[in-house]
């Protein structure tokens, strides 16, 4: 009997979380170009259910600090098949100009309920994307960041730096052939350093790697040798 209610539990759970997974987002990050008024994401629900959707921005470091941006409109019923457009819009707080700024969009879906959903489990699901914003007349450009990432080593650490403008989000990363995945995004003008315990560094190794561009598309690989 327990092993039964258990696994209706999952079950409940599955399929909630599946019908939500089809609330889905035009875009997986959004570049704001500090020239222009506002960006624009889309919001489109799959589902043969409506939903309450809520949305805002927030502070890179995810715990719900304010950014200087606002989302319209914050909250909407979506009905079932449905799109509708969000227009996020900065609001001109002083933010670095000699380089991106990291913030996140938070799109949540709630299910709508009635009487006969009573007994049922209902779940929202908080949606985020990356929000990029990009000032004006930055020195590089985006399809310059290989020429400007350095990999190096020494006393058995590896050393990235980031001498970009903008921040690297690393679709992939091999060392000498062997996928490394200690690093995800690298933050403009900063570097990160690793200790090196399973993988050791002969002479010219070398590394190769990806990034998400701009429309969230992968990068050609890149291969540079580390220092």
């Amino acid at each position: 009997m327990l092993r039964k209610r258990y696994l209706t539990l999952l079950a409940l759970l599955f399929g909630s979380c599946m019908s939500h997974a089809s609330v889905t987002l035009s875009n997986t990050r959004v570049v704001y170009h500090a020239d222009k008024k506002e960006s624009n994401i889309t919001v489109r629900n799959n589902t043969a259910s409506p939903f309450l959707v809520q949305s805002w921005v927030q502070g890179k470091d995810s715990q719900g600090t304010k950014a200087p941006f606002i989302v319209t409109p914050p909250l909407f019923r979506m009905d079932a098949g449905k799109t509708n457009a969000l227009r996020i819009i900065y609001n001109g707080a002083p933010l670095p100009q000699d380089r991106e700024s990291l913030f996140w969009i938070n799109v949540k879906s709630i299910p709508s309920s009635s009487r006969e959903d009573i007994n049922k489990l209902q779940i929202a699901v908080n949606t985020r994307i990356k929000l990029f914003y990009r000032p004006s007349n930055l020195m590089d450009e985006p399809t310059d960041i290989s020429k400007n990432v350095q990999w190096s080593v020494k006393n058995n650490e590896l050393i990235v730096r980031n001498n970009s403008s903008y921040y690297i989000s690393f679709a992939e990363v091999k060392i000498n052939n062997k996928a490394w995945s200690e690093i995800d995004m690298l933050a403009p003008k900063s570097s990160t350093t690793f200790t090196l315990r399973n993988t050791p560094l002969k002479n010219n190794a070398t590394v190769q790697w990806k990034y998400i561009n701009d429309y969230g598309g992968n990068s050609q690989l890149i291969t540079q040798k580390i220092e």
